[in-house]
């Protein structure tokens, strides 16, 4: 994700009420996860 991706996901998610805590998590497994890695689980 660019920069500019984050910071709109960011204010989306704030505005249907999410927390900054759970945004992190939500960014930090996009980030730290590829795409490979979750349909192998699948």
């Amino acid at each position: 994700m660019t920069g500019k991706e984050i910071v709109n996901l960011i204010r989306v998610l704030r505005e249907k009420g999410m927390s900054a805590e759970e945004i992190l998590e939500i960014i930090e497994r996009v980030e730290t996860h590829a795409p490979a890695e979750d349909s192998a689980q699948v």
